[in-house]
């Protein structure tokens, strides 16, 4: 036997150990969707997502009246996430750093530091099969399709108005709180209910938290219904589903009922193979309301959206979307805010690697063109 033979084997505990330093040495995307771990009923994947940017928006009004276009780079988002199961409960989080942009919404100004946070952190309990579940945590309420269709598979760049407008209340962006959520043994039906506490509200203003509640039927395919193209085959999608929030006991700073928050949505998506394309078509209509009870006033606003688009070989979507939101906050009081994006994806890899960009058309300006957005996105 040689000297080689002789010398002592590392044990299979010591190869494991060497086996984790070497994978922590990886970069994150090498990483990314990998399973890291697993053992005694514990897993553990990583992944990440990244949106490189360019933008032209119109620039508010100048002090001679006058408007500019604004332009920037950025890394809209930038996220590491983890999940997994232990001993049967499910759980996933992220890490982000959004927004390093360098325009800010007044001009003139410094733009923000951008600083990491902490997104998506829930755990997910069976309590009784996929008939009834508990989720708790900090994620999306379950509220809006638009919403609840991740940022990185949507139809345009970004989400619609019918997000945009509740999650200025607080109504429908990453939240505290839990849900019973569960579904038919064929998935047809699915339904979610829950408490939460308004992130955008000092907590010593809430009494009660915000009820937030979801109902989702689908007629036809019941996988990937949050996604705005799905990819190859025949399977055929048609999904509607209804949603509300309401929070009340809303103090001011003397501690007296204030306000209360309430909002009302409907949606539907179908998404269906049309030769050898596939069409997809979405909608949205949402009414929220802030009511004031120490006075008559009330800020009621309507949102709709609809958008379309095909998809040429797994590969093409060109797609138009139409946002509008009618609202007393609004100037004058009541006044309306028509959007219209037209675009197109490049998907290389399905939602995973792809190349976006739109125009936007906006009502009442004097641009021809009110911005125009190229994004890169990478996602595992």
């Amino acid at each position: 036997m040689d000297r080689k033979d002789r010398r002592p084997q590392p044990s299979s505990a010591a190869r494991r150990i060497a086996t984790g330093l070497a994978l922590l040495a990886l970069p994150v995307s090498a990483l990314a969707g990998v399973k890291v771990f697993e053992s005694d009923g514990h897993t553990l994947e990583l992944g990440m997502r990244l949106q490189s940017r360019l933008e032209y928006e119109t620039a508010f009004p100048t002090p001679s009246g006058t408007t500019d276009a604004r332009r920037d780079f950025l890394i809209r988002r930038a996220r590491i996430k983890g999940n997994g199961k232990m001993q049967g409960v499910s759980y996933g989080f992220e890490w982000k750093i959004d927004g390093t942009d360098q325009a800010s919404s007044t001009p003139g100004s410094l733009p923000s530091t951008p600083a990491a946070q902490i997104e998506n952190a829930w755990f997910q309990y069976p309590l009784k099969g996929a008939a009834l579940e508990l989720k708790l945590g900090l994620y999306d309420q379950p509220f809006s399709r638009d919403r609840l269709t991740s940022d990185s598979q949507q139809l345009a760049v970004d989400r619609s108005e019918v997000s945009n407008v509740p999650d200025a209340l607080g109504l429908a962006d990453n939240a505290f709180g839990f849900h019973f959520l569960g579904r038919t043994k064929d998935s047809r039906v699915q339904y979610a209910v829950g408490l939460f506490d308004n992130r955008l509200i000092a907590a010593d203003r809430q009494d009660s938290p915000m009820l937030v509640g979801r109902l989702d039927l689908n007629l036809e395919s019941t996988k990937d219904i949050y996604q705005d193209a799905h990819f190859g085959g025949t399977d055929k999608w048609c999904s509607i589903g209804v949603n509300g929030s309401f929070q009340g006991g809303i103090e001011n700073g003397a501690a007296a009922d204030d306000s209360s928050h309430a909002a009302l949505g409907v949606d539907a998506m179908i998404d269906r193979p049309f030769g050898r394309q596939r069409v997809f078509v979405k909608g949205e209509l949402m009414a929220v309301r802030t009511e004031f009870h120490n006075s008559p006033r009330q800020n009621n606003s309507t949102v709709k959206m609809i958008g379309a688009g095909v998809l040429f070989q797994d590969k093409l979507q060109p797609f138009i979307r139409f946002d509008q939101v009618r609202s007393d906050a609004l100037a004058p009081r009541g006044g309306d805010r028509d959007v219209t994006y037209a675009g197109a994806n490049y998907y290389m890899r399905g939602h995973r690697l792809k190349v976006q960009g739109d125009l936007r058309f906006q009502s009442g300006t004097s641009e021809a063109v009110d911005g125009f957005r190229l994004q890169a996105q990478m996602d595992f």
